[in-house]
C-alpha cells in the first residue's frame, strides 16, 4: 500500500505497493514517485526475529491480552469492537476486550487489506479483490483481474486488462465498495492507474470520499496526465496536470501535483507544488514548500515519514510542510498562504486531523506535538533515542495517543504518550503494530514465537 515509484534523475527505484491497496495482477511498469530512501541498517525486525529474546522489562499497563501470530507485515487495524490482525495468509478479527477470535478468513496468496467503513477490502497477489463484512468476515463480493487497486470509503478503483504486454486492452473501473456493482469504465492503456495519495489518510483505513478521484491517464506517444474523475459516474472534470513523478492528489476542489526533488543546484529542499481547479481547469496556486532534512543534512524529500502510514499530513486544502528556514508550517493550497509557522525548527513526521508530530530532524531529535489548527505546541518530549533510519521505526498519532517505536542498541522499543499532556504512558519491548484512540498493539518475540499484545489506556 505504499505508492509506486518511477525512475528519475538517474536513480534506480523499486516498484512498491499502493498506499491504500496496491495489488499487482501482472508485471506492469508504474510511475509516480522518484526517491528511494537510503538503505536501513540491518537489525532485527518483527518479520524476522524469532529467537525469543526479550529486550527489556515493560513499563506501563500490562496487556489486556496477547495472541500468537505467524507474521505481521501490515498494520493492525480497528473496526468497531474488533481488532483486525493481518496474519500471514489469513485475516483475523478478534474481540477488542478479550482477544478471542471472532472470525478468520484465509487467502491462497499474500494479500493487502483496507478497512472501509463496514467493509474490509482485501486482495491477493493473484489480482483477486475480495470484500468482506467486518462483523462476520463473510464475503460480500469478489472480482478477478484487478491491478493497482485503490480504495476509499465509497468505491474500489482498479485497472482491468485483457491480454498481455503491448497487446493488452485495459480500462480503469470504479465499483461500489458495498455491492461490487460496476459504476463506470474508462478505456485506457496498461500504464494508467488511480492515484493512491490522499491528504491526511492513514493505512489501513480508507480515505474519505471526495468529489473526485485522481486518475493518472496515459496514451502512447503522449505525456501522462492527472485527471479528476467523479467516483460515482466516471465523468471527468476539466482540470489536468502533468505527471511530475511524485504525487498527484485532491485537496478539496483542487487537483494538486508535486515534485519533491529540488531543482538542480537548489539546496533548500524545495518541493514544487502546482494546482488547478478540478472541475473547471482554472489555474490554482503554484509555488514551493520545503521538506526538511535528515540528521546527516540530506533533504528528506517526503512530507511525512514513510513508515507512518501516511503520505501527506493535513486536512481539507491545508498541507503540513516545512519553511525555507526549516520550521514546520501549515500551507493553504488555495492561496499558498502560510496559516501558521512553527516557533522552532523541526520536521513534521506524522499527524492526524488535530495534531502534528514534529521531530528535531526527519530521523532524530526531540519530539513535539503541535495543534494542527494553530501550530501551538501541546508538549515536547526528549529524544526517544530511536533512530528514524531504523528498520523498526514506526509512528502513529491518534486522537488520544502518540506512539513511536524503533531500535535502542538493537532492541526494539515502543513508547506511548498521552496527546493532551505528553505524559509517557508506557514503554514496551517490541514493535509498534498499530494504534487507536486508547489502545496500542505491540508485537514481540518470545519462546513461543511472535505474538501481538494489546495495551489499553
Amino acid at each position: 500500500m505504499s505508492p509506486s515509484h518511477r525512475p528519475a534523475r538517474g536513480r534506480t527505484v523499486a516498484v512498491a505497493l499502493s498506499l491504500l491497496l496496491g495489488l499487482c495482477g501482472c508485471a506492469v511498469p508504474r510511475a509516480e514517485r522518484t526517491e528511494r530512501p537510503p538503505p536501513a541498517p540491518v537489525e532485527p525486525t518483527q518479520e524476522s526475529l524469532r529467537d525469543g529474546t526479550a529486550p527489556a522489562s515493560p513499563q506501563g499497563p500490562r496487556p489486556a491480552w496477547s495472541t500468537p501470530v505467524g507474521r505481521l507485515d501490515q498494520e493492525v487495524g480497528e473496526s468497531g469492537p474488533l481488532i483486525i490482525l493481518p496474519d500471514q495468509r489469513e485475516l483475523r478479527a478478534v474481540d477488542r476486550a478479550t482477544g478471542q477470535d471472532r472470525w478468520r478468513h484465509p487467502f491462497t496468496t499474500g494479500y493487502r487489506y483496507v478497512i472501509a467503513g463496514g467493509s474490509i477490502v482485501a486482495g491477493g497477489e493473484d489480482g483477486v479483490v475480495e470484500v468482506l463484512d467486518t462483523t462476520t468476515g463473510a464475503t460480500r463480493w469478489r472480482a478477478a483481474g484487478s491491478q493497482d487497486v485503490v480504495v476509499d470509503r465509497q468505491g474500489v478503483y482498479a485497472r482491468e486488462c485483457t491480454g498481455d504486454g503491448d497487446a493488452a486492452t485495459c480500462a480503469i473501473v470504479g465499483r461500489d465498495v458495498q455491492s461490487g456493482r460496476r459504476l463506470w469504465k474508462i478505456p485506457t492503456d496498461r500504464f494508467a492507474r488511480v492515484s493512491d495519495v490522499s491528504l491526511g489518510a492513514r493505512r489501513p483505513y480508507a480515505a474519505a470520499p471526495g468529489r473526485y478521484v485522481v486518475v493518472r491517464l496515459s496514451a502512447a506517444g503522449r505525456p501522462a496526465t492527472y485527471a479528476p474523475v467523479a467516483p460515482t459516474t466516471g465523468r471527468t472534470g476539466a482540470g489536468r496536470l502533468p505527471n511530475r513523478a511524485w504525487y498527484g492528489f485532491l485537496a478539496g476542489d483542487l487537483l494538486v501535483s508535486t515534485d519533491n526533488d529540488p531543482p538542480e543546484g537548489d539546496r533548500r529542499c524545495t518541493v514544487s507544488v502546482t494546482s488547478v481547479h478540478a472541475a473547471t481547469g482554472g489555474r490554482g496556486w503554484s509555488g514551493a514548500v520545503y521538506s526538511g532534512r535528515r540528521e546527516n543534512g540530506e533533504c528528506a524529500k517526503r512530507l511525512a515519514d514513510q513508515r507512518s502510514g501516511q503520505t501527506l499530513i493535513g486536512s481539507g486544502t491545508r498541507l503540513v510542510a516545512v519553511t525555507a528556514d526549516e520550521r514546520p508550517q501549515l500551507v493553504d493550497l488555495r492561496t499558498g498562504g502560510t496559516v501558521w509557522r512553527g516557533s522552532a525548527a523541526g520536521v513534521p513526521v506524522d499527524g492526524d486531523d488535530r495534531s502534528v508530530l514534529v521531530r528535531g530532524t526527519a530521523d532524530a531529535g526531540e519530539l513535539a506535538l503541535l495543534d494542527l489548527a494553530t501550530g501551538v505546541p501541546r508538549w515536547t518530549a526528549p529524544d526517544p533515542g530511536l533512530a528514524g533510519t531504523s528498520a523498526s521505526w514506526r509512528s502513529t498519532v491518534t486522537e488520544g495517543l502518540v506512539a513511536v517505536s524503533g531500535a535502542e542498541d538493537d532492541r526494539p522499543q515502543v513508547l506511548v504518550y498521552d496527546v493532551p499532556t505528553g505524559r509517557q504512558l508506557g514503554r514496551y519491548p517490541g514493535w509498534l503494530a498499530g494504534a487507536g484512540r486508547d489502545w496500542v498493539a505491540v508485537s514481540r518475540s518470545g519462546a513461543g514465537g511472535l505474538a501481538v499484545e494489546l495495551h489499553t489506556f
